[in-house]
């Protein structure tokens, strides 16, 4: 991951996102070889589609100061792709490959493949 154009203090941004997401699924250790970058390629892989189209998450509603005191009022946490789905500047034809990859993906299995993954390393 790299920082933003234009952002000279984007270091604690990357490094934010790399703990929230690939240190917790990789760990801190270091890794070189071949086989190594296989595991890692079908790691993120998996990661990638798990993390961006199954996971919920929190988007802000609404943000305001009381005081010194910042107020923030969530979202309930929906899917990426249930987001995308509900969105009316999304196209038809991307809601309905969007769908297409939602009918084939099978969530047990991802996982399993992100764990057996996580072990090959």
């Amino acid at each position: 991951m790299c920082a933003r154009a234009y952002r000279k203090n984007d270091q604690a941004w990357v490094e934010q996102k790399n703990g929230a997401i690939v240190r917790r699924l990789v760990g801190y250790g270091r890794f070189e070889g071949l086989e190594a970058v296989r595991a890692l390629t079908r790691l993120y892989a998996a990661a990638r589609i798990h993390t961006n189209v199954l996971q919920p998450s929190f988007k802000l509603r609404s943000k305001s100061r009381i005081g010194a005191k910042v107020v923030k009022r969530y979202h309930p946490p929906v899917p990426p792709a249930n987001r995308v789905l509900t969105h009316d500047a999304v196209s038809p034809e991307v809601k309905a490959g969007l769908e297409h990859v939602l009918g084939t993906i099978d969530p047990v299995a991802l996982l399993d493949e992100i764990r057996a993954a996580q072990e090959d390393l």
